[in-house]
């Protein structure tokens, strides 16, 4: 992973390093267009792969070089600050290639090892590995409503930011830290267990923390707009609400096997459901709906099911089933499976 490394020893590296992710933005307008015109179920992981790597090496490359900027206070031309801009969209863009489109219908498996790697570079040092699903069958994520995961390190810090729509963030595997105008009068820390929500009114300056020795990831759900709506502390949106709270969700025991938890987001911004379902192993799971489906595998190992066919899947894979599809789950180990309602 070093690759996505850089390191500068003097000031006049940063133009060199500039000058040479320029020679990359070529390939990066040729691989945007390829994106936009795939088609779900012949897109080759060996694709996504191969235009991911590019895209991860020049978001991790501006990253760093922006922070560093902003630690140290240099000064760069606004012509140098404009062509970092551009880069810096086009290679999250091509990292937002929608993976669902690997897919073929009318089931199908996303194996986590086919997932593009990604970092975000924390302005406090280190990073965090991120990957999304797009929740419906376009070219690009934001296309349309999406999730994001967060693989935080131990005792890793985010960087500070806001967002103008509101953020619900579900802590997957452990206790998250959750704080709001951090560094200000106004600090506050609030501390999520396993499977709780920490939620973030628009605007609030905030960032997640993770206390432990150990990794934990979290799950964000997104619209559109909001997978590219992240101002850092140097250029936040507007601060109009300072507000963030916990949220424990509802549990209904439907057998002995199998419990859902629920959370019923609702605001200016949002309006879904989040259900966790847990099923103990041993446990058969049949379901269809009336809409396309997407379950991320939390936690446990299961095979998923639709006639002739039959997939494994484990921790962090993704599972597409295509609406009125009839699927049946058999698990062979304890489960937790993450679903959103529209």
């Amino acid at each position: 992973m070093n690759e996505y490394t850089i390191k500068i020893k003097k000031n006049s590296d940063i133009g060199k390093i500039c000058n040479e992710l320029l020679k990359s933005e070529y390939q990066l307008d040729n691989f945007l267009a390829e994106i936009e015109k795939l088609k779900r179920g012949r897109v080759k992981k060996e694709d996504t792969l191969r235009r991911s790597a590019l895209g991860s090496y020049v978001s991790a490359t501006v990253q760093q070089l922006e922070n560093y900027v902003l630690k140290n206070d240099i000064y760069i031309s606004k012509k140098r600050k404009s062509s970092l801009k551009r880069l810096a969209f086009k290679s999250d863009k091509v990292l937002r290639e929608n993976i669902v489109m690997q897919s073929v219908p009318p089931l199908d498996v996303i194996n986590f090892k086919n997932v593009p790697i990604r970092y975000s570079y924390s302005s406090f040092g280190r990073r965090e590995q991120r990957w999304g699903y797009g929740l419906h069958l376009k070219p690009f994520n934001e296309e349309g409503d999406s999730i994001t995961i967060a693989n935080m390190p131990k005792s890793y810090t985010q960087s500070i930011h806001n967002h103008k729509v509101s953020e619900y963030c579900l802590s997957v595997d452990s206790k998250t830290e959750g704080i709001y105008f951090p560094g200000g009068k106004r600090e506050k820390i609030y501390t999520t267990k396993k499977s709780q929500i920490l939620h973030f009114s628009a605007t609030t300056p905030h960032t997640l923390r993770n206390p432990l020795n150990k990794s934990s990831r979290n799950i964000t759900f997104k619209h559109s707009s909001a997978l590219t709506d992240w101002r850092p502390i140097s250029k936040l949106n507007g601060v109009k609400t300072i507000r963030a709270r916990i949220l424990k969700g509802d549990i209904y025991k439907i057998n002995d096997f199998e419990t859902h938890k629920e959370f019923k987001i609702k605001d200016s911004y949002y309006n879904y459901k989040i259900e966790i379902i847990r099923l103990k192993k041993g446990t058969q799971y049949k379901n269809k709906h009336p809409f396309d489906q997407f379950i991320f595998i939390m936690n446990g190992r299961l095979t998923v099911s639709h006639k002739s066919i039959l997939k494994s899947c484990k921790k962090n894979d993704f599972i597409v089933i295509d609406k009125n599809t009839e699927y049946v789950i058999n698990t062979n180990t304890f489960c937790r499976l993450y679903t959103v309602v529209l």
